[in-house]
């Protein structure tokens, strides 16, 4: 577990930093054109391509940060009503659900990916390259998924023998 924690500290490490290099590559050329339109009259037609596909990847590893954290879908209403063990049971089958839509993500990507050999109108990037954000992003929600699962296992394993701790004071 120290292992995959440190593997993942460092996909985490490595997110960060292309989320910021997108954010700033989004900002620059927006700006740019911005700029370019105003002052000399005249649109950068490729931005939009550009910012689009940098946008699906920025939506993509945001969502892997935030799986991460455990705080992209959360609705606490029956966790609430759980004690300890129910608890870590619903947190494994949402886990599984999330690794399971993480891997459709990746296998649809994949797929999509084979078989677009369409270009994109402007650059000419073939699209499969934008199809892989997807697939880096469903990489990144699994394994962001398995993190969070394994951390919120590994910290209830503590609540859970107090919970028994204390049935068997009550039933003493």
């Amino acid at each position: 577990m120290k292992t995959y924690k440190k593997i993942m500290h460092v996909v985490v490490q490595v997110e960060n930093v292309v989320l910021a290099l997108a954010m700033v590559l989004v900002l620059v050329l927006t700006f740019g054109n911005v700029i370019a339109r105003k002052i000399f009259q005249h649109s950068w037609g490729f931005t939009e391509e550009i910012t689009v596909a940098v946008f699906v990847l920025i939506s993509m590893l945001a969502a892997g940060v935030a799986a991460r954290k455990g705080e992209l879908v959360q609705l606490n209403i029956l966790q609430d009503m759980l004690g300890v063990k129910g608890k870590k049971v619903l947190n494994l089958l949402q886990t599984i659900v999330c690794v399971i839509y993480s891997l459709v993500l990746v296998y649809e990507g994949t797929h999509r990916m084979m078989i677009d050999g369409t270009y994109s109108p402007i650059l000419h990037i073939a699209k499969s390259v934008f199809w892989f954000f997807i697939v880096i992003g469903g990489v990144s929600l699994a394994l962001h998924f398995v993190e969070n699962c394994v951390t919120f296992q590994s910290e209830h394993r503590a609540a859970e023998v107090k919970d028994e701790e204390k049935e068997e004071v009550e039933i003493a």
